[in-house]
């Protein structure tokens, strides 16, 4: 068999709402009234993107008002001998990642999904971080690329008051509930939650656009992503999700 082919995310037209300024200085105009949201949790062995690794994927694809779409979560084999790292934190011992894919084994599937959407995290920073590096590594997004991103963490304190940043404090000020704390579909389910939350205190104040529409145009024009739509369906069979959570959803 030869290579399976692969895609780059085709540029949607531009049209209507923002108007970002080109490189040379022009007004574009750009929609980004259907853009959608990929929201993403991961459990690592450690905080480096460069010498640790991913060994749990939560996913939550949210439309352009937050509403939740799809959901689907895996634990990630990051291969013989690795360390899972702090199991207080996460929960996972090595013994749990037995027969869950590699992430190369899911690489296509997660691109495919984050295509198209700004990727949402709570402390998008470390988790953005983990993806760059990890899918820029197998080839599934270009070096150097940045990819559109809106933190949760970072805007809590300008859409409520906060006496911290956490996850689990910025759901309780928020009343966003929260499952399994470092379960990875969880979190990403609460991230969600404060990411509705944001855009209706947001439409209470008649704040438009909305804080992170620099975001959303990004995503427009972010044509960095590269998978095979082939292995993106087959991959779905081979989601391991922690006991306790679905598959697809």
């Amino acid at each position: 068999m030869g290579p399976m082919p692969f895609y780059h995310r085709t540029r949607r037209p531009l049209r209507q709402t923002l108007q970002p300024r080109s490189a040379a200085g022009a007004p574009e105009t750009v929609d980004v009234s259907r853009v959608g949201y990929a929201v993403v949790d991961l459990e690592t062995t450690g905080l480096s993107p460069a010498a640790d690794s991913i060994i749990e994927i939560g996913l939550v694809l949210a439309g352009p008002d937050g509403a939740v779409e799809r959901t689907w979560s895996t634990l990630v084999n990051p291969g013989t001998g690795v360390d899972v790292g702090p199991t207080y934190i996460h929960g996972l011992v090595a013994e749990d990642l037995v027969g869950a894919p590699a992430l190369a084994d899911v690489a296509d599937l997660l691109v495919r999904d984050l295509a198209g959407r700004a990727v949402v995290a709570h402390n998008a920073r470390f988790d953005v971080g983990f993806l760059t590096q990890a899918l820029g590594g197998l080839d599934r997004l270009e070096r150097g690329a940045r990819v559109p991103r809106v933190c949760t963490m970072e805007m809590a304190r300008h859409f409520m008051a906060t006496p911290s940043r956490r996850l689990v404090t910025c759901c309780e000020t928020a009343g966003v509930e929260i499952g399994r704390h470092h379960t990875a579909l969880d979190d990403a389910l609460a991230s969600a939650g404060l990411l509705r939350h944001y855009m209706a205190v947001g439409r209470e104040r008649g704040e438009e656009p909305v804080a992170w529409s620099r975001s959303l145009t990004e995503a427009v024009a972010f044509n960095g992503w590269r998978w095979s739509e082939t292995a993106a369906r087959a991959q779905e069979s081979r989601l391991v999700p922690r006991r306790g959570d679905g598959v697809l959803r």
